[in-house]
């Protein structure tokens, strides 16, 4: 029977290295531009569904009932007078 001279050193031990730190963290993955946004800020294609219905799809029934562009001529006429919302 094989003698083993140092019972101690034949143990894999478990590292005790830490990794770098990176300096920077990495940015965030660059938004989607929405064109032509509702006045929930979700574009036309949050409120369009595979059912009946104009409710925003990220926002829910309750927030956003209906696509309302931000931008039309009525919203920029209101905002014109100091009506914005």
């Amino acid at each position: 029977m094989p003698v083993i001279p140092d019972l101690e050193s034949s143990f894999p031990v478990q590292r005790r290295e830490s990794l770098p730190v990176p300096a920077d963290p990495p940015q965030p993955p660059a938004q989607d531009t929405v064109v032509d946004p509702c006045t929930c800020g979700h574009g036309p294609q949050a409120h369009e569904h595979y059912r009946p219905g104009t409710d925003c799809g990220a926002c829910g029934r309750t927030t956003c009932g209906e696509y309302r562009p931000a931008n039309s001529a009525w919203r920029r006429f209101l905002r014109s007078v100091g009506f914005d919302r």
